[in-house]
């Protein structure tokens, strides 16, 4: 048994250190149990020292890892020293102030090391650093605090730094608590915060929590323009998890977060993708806010906000949508492109048999060229309309046909849309 190891277990048997098989031999030596602890804490100390050169050559050569395959072998190589090599991993979550990528590529790597391996003994250590050192360092040991198998005493310093904490580190407390007690006061209370990164961060760790309805602290910060514009994708993964019922009210709240200029375009996006998600019907409260954008001078936003409107049974909305894209095809029966476009918003609108037709039409418009890299998007949203429209045997003859690659594979599996391919029990072999 490694030194720490028996370490720990006699700290957890101390209790009954009368019978236990380490006090015998305790009182075998002479007769003191500190006497025994502080051999054992020797042997660590020697161990911990014999193994201190590699955990320093393997630690520092995760920061110039000039490929996955190299990361991946030295990820191996450090986790076969062992987890009591923990504590001599610490210095290196901090890539200090002047710390350039290579430090900082480092003490990510450290980070996520230490939340893979759920380290012993170091809970004090990581509290310690989590108060002092760079930004970046103290956000690194937040996240390793949240990993630790002593979760109990971890949770109890986290719970006293997020009262010490502000800004983007408490974000981080935020989200450690959430691993270690999902349901921790802490979480709610961080709802009612000014900083976006701790809005954020309690947005997620609350987002799958059972529910009927929004808690009213997170409709506070939808109602609150300045706080609710920082966090939009989060609101609207919290208010688009199935099983909660969303009201008109709130629908309409969120669509004009999307109309504002002043934000980003992207996350304009990401709210309009979400609202026909919410469940709630097109009454015209919801409907008299869509009316800014589907006249928006932004091309991608007007489609968006098209796109939304069909999906909650607008049929008015679907038609001025398609018809710009039947239009460019009418002009352009040859041009693969047209069909190409048409097709991603029949997708979008999940008209997937359309969709497919579209896709299949640009691709014998290509004849040749059909299987160049360049293309490869036109056939994978071929064999994606397919698949959603729950014709899987079509879809394996698209990908076949135009190339399987193990880098495809992989692109494929951590598609969402491909989920039903890749676990079927008849296709899923392609992808192992």
């Amino acid at each position: 048994m490694r030194p720490v190891l028996r370490l720990l277990l006699l700290a957890a048997l101390l209790g009954g250190a009368g019978t236990s098989p380490f006090a015998r031999e305790a009182a075998r030596s002479d007769g003191s149990l500190e006497a025994y602890l502080e051999k054992l804490r020797k042997e660590r100390d020697a161990e911990l020292e014999r193994l201190r050169p590699a955990v320093e050559t393997c630690a520092k050569k995760l920061g110039s890892a000039r490929s996955g395959a190299e990361l991946k072998k030295l990820q191996q190589e450090l986790e076969a020293l062992g987890p009591e090599t923990a504590s001599l991993l610490l210095p290196y979550l901090d890539p200090g102030p002047q710390g350039g990528e290579v430090e900082e590529r480092c003490a990510r790597e450290v980070t996520q090391h230490l939340e893979r391996t759920h380290p012993a003994g170091v809970v004090d250590e990581l509290a310690r650093r989590a108060r002092s050192g760079s930004p970046k360092g103290r956000a690194n040991a937040l996240r390793a605090l949240g990993s630790v198998a002593e979760g109990q005493r971890a949770l109890a310093f986290l719970r006293t730094l997020h009262g010490e904490l502000a800004g983007t580190l408490r974000g981080e407390c935020v989200r450690s608590l959430a691993r270690l007690a999902p349901s921790d006061p802490l979480l709610v209370a961080s709802l009612a915060d000014t900083h976006p990164a701790v809005l954020g961060a309690a947005l997620t760790a609350l987002r799958d929590e059972p529910r009927r309805a929004p808690r009213p602290e997170v409709l506070a910060v939808l109602a609150d323009p300045s706080r609710g514009a920082d966090v939009l994708p989060e609101l609207v993964a919290y208010l688009t998890v199935p099983g909660q019922s969303i009201d008109e009210d709130t629908a309409a709240s969120l669509v004009r977060f999307a109309a504002r200029g002043d934000l980003a375009p992207e996350t304009r996006l990401t709210v309009l993708a979400g609202v026909p998600r919410l469940g709630v019907p097109l009454g015209p409260k919801l409907k008299r806010e869509f009316e800014p954008l589907t006249s928006a001078s932004d091309g991608a936003i007007k489609d968006a906000a098209l796109v939304a409107l069909t999906l909650l049974k607008d049929s008015r909305a679907r038609r001025e949508l398609v018809k710009v894209y039947d239009d460019q095809v009418k002009d352009n029966e040859g041009w693969p492109l047209a069909y190409q476009r048409r097709g991603k918003i029949f997708l979008r609108i999940h008209e997937y048999g359309a969709a497919a037709r579209d896709f299949a039409r640009a691709l014998e418009l290509q004849e040749e060229s059909a299987r160049l890299p360049a293309n490869r998007e036109l056939w994978v949203d071929l064999a994606r309309a397919h698949v959603l429209d729950d014709k899987l045997a079509k879809a394996v003859d698209v990908l076949e046909n135009y190339g399987l690659t193990s880098d495809l594979r992989r692109e494929l599996v951590a598609d969402p849309d491909f989920a039903p391919l890749v676990t079927s029990s008849k296709y899923r072999k392609l992808f192992e």
